[in-house]
């Protein structure tokens, strides 16, 4: 594997888990304060 493949495949799993994180993060305070988070 090339290094910029592999750099780019790093970026992108690194993009992924802070998606995953801030979507666990907003359901965990869409489900503890529904007046901080209505649903849209």
């Amino acid at each position: 594997m090339s290094p910029m493949a592999e750099a780019s495949m790093a970026a992108f799993g690194a993009a992924i888990g802070v998606l995953i994180a801030m979507a666990v993060v907003v359901f965990g305070l869409r489900g503890k304060g529904h007046s901080r988070a209505p649903d849209a």
